[in-house]
């Protein structure tokens, strides 16, 4: 049996898990549109949307999108307070989570459901909202998806999680379930995707035949949305998940194996091998703030580029930054070395600029961080002055306090803890470290 119907074996729903999800979507269906009604919303609709209703769902997805469809007449606050009253009245557990619109998220019969409110609207040109356009995401792969390229989607969406690249959350920051259905649909299968894939480089924009185009785009790698061609499907696709993704189709085609699609679990070094490893790193340690994901990860991964930005401005060497969020925020980053000379060369203006030689003069002659006197090499002026600081550690418990890591993030600093090398190395965090460090790319673990 080949690779890939191995693959399908596994991530293909059954037919029970067909009939049971569909019946349970025909009840949320039912039940919200009653309580539409009982609000004398007439003229609403609950339309099933995403991956379920496309049919390209995997095995084992739990998560149901309903969209509530309102009449454009009808104003924001109307349709934010119906859905959070009809949200709550049929879901069990449910939270109110916030995007453009407020929506309310809940569980039934052991499905996590989203009740999401949109306008109904003509064409994606009357949007009045970013969560309008999904609907004709959805029917236009309905329409467009042959029956035989579903497989070949569920691969394509399979291999994206296996290589750590499925998702166009702040999390992940990779390929959306969409843009692999378009992606399909543009080169035909699976394989024709990774064939074309494993040639990316540089700039690409790809669109589908009859796509308008003409629209201008930051993003280097583009795919033109052919229900809104203002817009560019993978916007949220980072370049590294990218680079990622082109490494992972050529190494695939090359030589099969299901650990594209089902990589083995990390294996933790054990305490000492990571603390031996994790000498010259530095990192902050805080609780994670109660906000969604998209908010904390966004967050620290600005956190851990403020942490680099502060240790490169005095003088520190940064070989690189990372973070890791669970009950935990970690920012951390690897140095060149975590301690610096006592002093440090400072440069100053050339001889012959009288006037900003003197200021310098009158500045470091006599300063109490001054070591001898200022001198003239290769005709600019340099004095020798000793460093505010000289570790790493104190630099950032000095300076933490200020640091500006995010808004959420800002509000957990006075529980913050800096942690250096060997005390980077504990249990929590030894899988993250262990996956850092090892530089293998998921399908080669193990």
């Amino acid at each position: 049996m080949s690779i890939e119907k191995q693959v399908l074996e596994q991530v293909v729903p059954t037919v029970e898990e067909e009939q049971e999800l569909h019946r349970t979507v025909e009840d949320l269906r039912r039940v919200l549109l009653a309580e539409a009604r009982k609000r004398g919303l007439e003229e609403v609709e609950v339309m099933l949307v995403g991956s379920i209703a496309k049919g390209t769902y995997l095995r084992g997805a739990l998560d149901i999108d309903l969209f509530v469809l309102y009449p454009p007449a009808v104003n924001r606050e109307d349709i934010k307070r119906h859905t959070l009253a009809m949200g709550k009245a049929v879901l069990e557990d449910w939270q109110v989570q916030y995007a453009e619109h407020p929506y309310v998220r809940g569980t039934c019969r052991g499905y996590r459901v989203d009740v999401v409110p949109c306008y109904r609207v003509s064409s994606t040109a009357a949007m009045q909202s970013a969560v309008d356009r999904t609907p004709f995401h959805t029917r236009f792969i309905r329409d467009h998806l042959k029956t035989e390229q579903k497989d070949q989607v569920r691969l394509l969406k399979q291999f994206l999680k296996g290589i750590g690249c499925y998702g166009a959350e702040v999390r992940v920051q990779g390929f959306s379930g969409y843009l692999a259905e378009l992606l399909v649909l543009r080169y035909g299968s699976f394989r024709g995707v990774l064939e074309a894939g494993r040639r990316w480089e540089g700039e690409e924009t790809l669109y589908l035949e009859g796509t308008p185009r003409g629209a201008e785009f930051e993003e280097s790698f583009v795919f033109i949305d052919p229900v809104d061609p203002s817009r560019n499907v993978a916007a949220a696709l980072a370049p590294d998940r990218l680079r990622r993704f082109i490494h992972a189709a050529g190494a695939y085609l090359r030589r099969p194996r299901l650990t594209f699609f089902f990589p083995e679990p990390v294996r933790p070094w054990l305490l000492p091998k990571l603390a031996a490893r994790l000498q010259n790193f530095i990192g902050v340690e805080m609780p994670r703030p109660e906000v969604i994901d998209d908010i904390v990860y966004s967050q620290a991964r600005k956190g851990a580029g403020s942490l680099a930005t502060l240790l490169r401005e005095h003088d520190f060497t940064v070989l690189g930054q990372t973070f890791f969020v669970d009950d935990y925020i970690l920012l951390a980053v690897e140095l060149e070395s975590r301690e610096l000379s006592p002093t440090t060369l400072h440069c100053g203006p050339p001889r012959e600029q009288r006037e900003h030689a003197e200021n310098f003069l009158q500045k470091w002659e006599g300063h109490s961080r001054t070591v001898g006197q200022p001198f003239v090499k290769e005709e600019r002026w340099w004095v020798e002055i000793e460093r505010e600081y000289t570790t790493a550690g104190e630099l950032l418990e000095a300076k933490l306090p200020e640091l500006s890591l995010g808004k959420h993030l800002d509000r957990c600093k006075d529980r913050a803890s800096v942690l250096e090398g060997e005390q980077l190395a504990v249990p929590r965090y030894a899988a993250f470290w262990t996956d850092y460090l090892s530089g293998l790319p998921p399908w080669e673990r193990g």
